[in-house]
């Protein structure tokens, strides 16, 4: 895709995906662009004007970013990210997750994400349970005591309505964790697909070198 963008809609992706990495709290890596189009707005406040803002009344042409969890970013042509609109906040009942391995040898890394849209009933009755059984939302993050390098760290977060937490576990972090904890970090690993060192795999998701 990057091959077909300009650098100021290379800018405005980069500095979208950042932010809303930073707002979710997960891995720039686990924020998925759902779209990226050229716009043309009807105003120099790019079509959001903020309470007393005065904007000035000429077509700005600019670009619409769509990413995934309903962020939407506007940027001008220059690349200047200077809207965004904020999802709609989450029923109390839908659930969401992103779960991800880093690290090893090589630097491989590999993720898994979902919600209450992609899952069957029975499949988000589960994940629910599991959820509870953990007191997911109790759960500390300790800070790691020492460094190991080439180690393995492992991201779970989690999001219930407007209630959300991550928990890092991984080589130098040293806890005691409940086995209910370990059903939902095996729950989200069992669904995870294999980890590569980064860079293995191609566009088409072939090991590079694979017949």
């Amino acid at each position: 895709m990057s091959e077909n963008l300009t650098h100021p809609l290379l800018a405005a992706l980069t500095e979208a995906l950042t932010r809303t990495a930073g707002l979710l709290r997960v891995p720039v890596e686990g924020v998925r662009v759902l779209g990226v189009e050229a716009a043309q707005w009807p105003d120099g406040c790019l079509g959001l004007p903020e309470d007393g803002e005065a904007c000035a009344e000429a077509v700005t042409p600019g670009y619409l970013i769509r990413l995934h969890d309903g962020f939407t970013w506007r940027a001008d042509e220059h690349g200047n990210v200077r809207r965004m609109r904020r999802p709609e906040p989450y029923p109390d009942t839908e659930v969401r997750l992103h779960y991800s391995v880093q690290g090893g040898i090589g630097g491989g890394y590999t993720a898994y994400e979902t919600d209450s849209w992609r899952l069957s009933e029975q499949e988000e009755a589960e994940l629910l349970d599991l959820i509870d059984a953990a007191d997911f939302f109790d759960v500390d993050t300790p800070m790691p005591t020492h460094t190991v390098y080439d180690g393995i760290t492992t991201r779970l977060w989690i999001a219930r309505g407007r209630r959300a937490h991550e928990v890092l576990r991984g080589n130098g972090i040293e806890v005691q964790d409940t086995e209910a904890f370990h059903a939902l970090m095996a729950w989200a690993a069992e669904r995870t697909p294999p980890m590569f060192p980064r860079g293995v795999m191609d566009l088409d998701g072939e090991t590079a070198g694979t017949p």
